[in-house]
């Protein structure tokens, strides 16, 4: 290897815009959902005012929402009940109590505000009702 090619990927890690090391704290893990061998299956993480899900080591999406976080990993865990892989969910007591009070926001309890959430999950794709009849005058 040259000394130049050395020198240029130096330059090019230099300019390179840094990755956020999430070992060094950037953000912690707030919720895992395990199968039985205790593997992770997925997982939430708070970063930079936001809730990230993440599938499969990947975060897949954000929301400012902890009731909504929470209502995508029961809805994760329930799809893996479906196909015969128990799971386990651990949740922080921070994202416990951020999902807590937006239910409470919302006056429900956080039970009661998340099957809202899965209801509302399970609608949000049904077309729209047909219009009524015409009447006759």
């Amino acid at each position: 290897m040259s000394r130049l090619s050395k020198s240029r990927r130096d330059a090019r890690r230099k300019s390179a815009p840094r990755r956020a090391d999430l070992r060094g704290g950037a953000s912690q893990i707030h919720a895992q959902l395990r199968d039985p061998d205790d593997r992770v299956l997925a997982g939430a993480m708070f970063q930079d005012g936001e809730w990230i899900l993440v599938l499969g080591g990947e975060p897949v999406t954000r929301t400012p929402s902890a009731a909504m976080l929470l209502a995508m990993l029961r809805h994760t865990a329930s799809l893996r009940d479906a196909r015969g892989v128990v799971t386990r969910l651990s949740v922080s007591k921070a994202l416990d109590a951020a999902a807590s009070a937006e239910a409470e926001a919302a006056g429900r309890t956080l039970a009661a505000h998340l099957d809202w959430l899965e209801a509302e999950r399970r609608t949000r794709n049904d077309p729209p009702p047909p219009p009524p009849p015409p009447t006759a005058h």
